[in-house]
């Protein structure tokens, strides 16, 4: 690890260090020296995220600031008093971006007396749940750690099934909260981590020393779920899982071996391990992961496979974009960034050949590069273990996003032979359908302002009580080829003259489409009926969203400073080629 104390030379070694598991002691002392490196006066500005919990946590806290910075995100990881939870929750709102609660399953108090009915329990799990959700604020993102397994099990190994268990009661307050969790609340499931590290979770003498109920060596484990829960709520998410095809997800070299000489089935253990490897790859699709495939072979022979082996799981239309060439391979990465319209800071790469791996780390140190062993029966724990794809709510926009990526690229391939950009759109048949913010939008609302990075006028998140009081443009858009759900929104409110946008974001699915041109219309339309004369908002510059700065140019809005407007009846370019529709129950 470099001893360079910058920000942006820690940045750039620890994205350059791959997925590897990383030990608590590394990450702590790594977030020390970010708070080293946060006292220079030319330091970007940080985000804040306060810890509070019901033990000591002084240790853990250097460790997240770790944990979050190998997922770019720089922070100012502070920590409430010793016991603060939930007090300072009742007392009032700490001020914070983000906020971590830690709490154990000693802080439980509603359990009933072993031998109460399972009717009783229930009720008593339904009521600790509530409380604690009262506890959340709903005007920024919370991150909750949920109650842990007790170190003891009075009722031995029944002690998780039958009313009365402890571990019961703590499943079954955990598994309420969760239903109850509004979209600004993201849950880390404690029991799982403590299933991972196992017997080595919790430490007695630890406990009886700083009331921390993991033990200090799970203190890396604890951090890196913890922030990458965090770096999912703030967009900072990884969009992409790129996978090699030879010996990565089949044995054997295809143009060496051919279609029958692949290692691939249920027959032997190697085959089946990589069978997992597709079932577990074919599994984020579905959630709303992309897959991309980056080989070096022969296009047409690669994709003999899919489809023409027996054990093969995923098929081409699971992929939504293929390279394979002979070029290197970091820049095919960077042609499936470009053509998938993402960052490299979006792509996960999965590769057997650790020079492939070396080579790309180097080269691309945004990109993050999963450290696989040997053997291929540990290749989906590895992918596993590097936490890239953080997920607290699933949308349907996250269920069909893989097949709205498969028509992007039907809809790209044509418009680059057609003649007249206009015409080819309308063929597509586009509908644009905007609703207000609605009790079955309101997830994806939240989900989208916070993910979205390219088209996104400033940083500003909202809670749900905070959209509920401002006047909230849900944008879906439909076609020939794809329902895309829900993919821009804008957030407004009045003010005076003016009509303004207090967010606008688009996601990146939907670029080239001339949304934006029917959402501008959408708004221009509001704008009047509220009388306004002017729609107006507040441009913040970011590595990220020069393309958002673009395309409102391109739709007429003009300043200085950031503050930008148009004029409501200004002569502006209407989408003839797409229907506009209100949702009949839009608010």
């Amino acid at each position: 690890m470099t001893t360079g104390s910058t920000l942006d030379e820690l940045t750039v070694a620890l994205r350059g260090l791959g997925s590897s598991r990383p030990d608590p002691d590394d990450l702590q002392r790594l977030g020390r020296r970010v708070r080293r490196a946060r006292r220079d006066p030319q330091a970007p500005a940080a985000l804040k995220i306060r810890i509070i919990s019901s033990f000591l946590v002084d240790m853990l806290a250097d460790a997240v600031a770790g944990a979050l910075l190998r997922r770019g995100v720089i922070a100012d990881v502070e920590l409430a008093p010793y016991g603060a939870l939930p007090m300072e929750l009742i007392s009032g709102s700490p001020s914070a971006d983000l906020l971590m609660l830690l709490p154990s399953h000693r802080d439980l108090s509603r359990a009933p007396p072993m031998g109460a009915s399972a009717e009783e329990v229930e009720q008593a799990a339904v009521a600790e749940a509530g409380f604690w959700a009262g506890l959340w604020p709903a005007d920024r993102p919370v991150v909750q750690l949920t109650f842990d397994p007790p170190a003891t099990r009075p009722l031995g190994e029944a002690d998780g099934l039958m009313p009365g268990g402890k571990l019961h009661y703590a499943r079954a307050v955990n598994r309420h909260m969760a239903r109850q969790a509004p979209a600004n609340v993201a849950l880390v499931d404690a029991e799982a981590l403590a299933g991972a590290i196992g017997a080595d979770w919790h430490n007695e003498r630890t406990y009886a020393l700083c009331k921390q109920p993991f033990a200090n060596s799970a203190i890396g484990d604890v951090a890196e779920a913890l922030a990458s829960t965090a770096a999912g709520c703030l967009g900072k998410a990884r969009k992409v899982l790129v996978l090699d095809l030879d010996n990565t997800i089949w044995g054997g070299v295809i143009g060496d071996v051919g279609l029958k000489g692949l290692v691939l089935g249920m027959e032997t253990a190697e085959g089946e391990a990589f069978v997992g490897v597709q079932r577990y790859a074919q599994a984020l699709s579905r959630r709303g992961v992309l897959l991309a495939v980056c080989s070096k072979n022969d296009e047409a022979i690669a994709k003999t496979a899919f489809g023409g082996h027996s054990g093969m799981v995923l098929r081409q239309e699971d992929i939504a974009c293929f390279v394979a060439s002979f070029d290197d391979k970091a820049t095919n990465l960077r042609r499936i960034a470009e053509t998938l319209n993402v960052g490299l800071d979006s792509l996960v790469f999965v590769d057997d050949n650790p020079v492939e791996r070396a080579w790309v780390k180097s080269q691309l140190p945004e990109v993050l590069v999963v450290d696989l062993p040997e053997d291929p029966t540990g290749y989906v724990q590895a992918i596993e273990s590097a936490r890239c794809f953080p997920m607290h709510r699933l949308t349907r926009e996250d269920l069909t996003r893989s097949g709205s990526y498969q028509a992007r690229a039907k809809t790209t391939a044509a418009a680059s032979s057609a003649a007249d950009m206009g015409a080819f759109l309308a063929d597509l048949e586009p509908r644009l359908t905007w609703s207000g913010l609605l009790p079955d939008n309101a997830d994806r609302v939240i989900q989208l302002i916070g993910k979205t990075n390219q088209f996104k006028i400033n940083p500003h998140l909202f809670g749900l009580e905070d959209l509920e009081k401002l006047e909230i443009f849900a944008i879906s858009l439909s076609d020939s080829l794809q329902d895309y759900g829900i993919v821009a929104v804008v957030v407004t409110q009045r003010r005076g003259p003016d009509f303004v946008i207090r967010q606008w974001v688009m996601s990146c699915r939907v670029f080239g489409r001339r949304l934006e041109h029917g959402t501008l219309e959408v708004l221009r339309d509001a704008a009047r009926r509220h009388g306004s004369e002017r729609i107006v908002m507040t441009f913040t510059p970011s590595a990220k969203n020069g393309v958002a700065r673009d395309y409102l140019a391109a739709l007429g809005f003009d300043g200085e400073s950031g503050e930008l407007a148009v004029a409501v009846n200004a002569a502006l370019s209407v989408p003839h080629h797409m229907k506009i529709m209100e949702m009949k129950n839009s608010a």
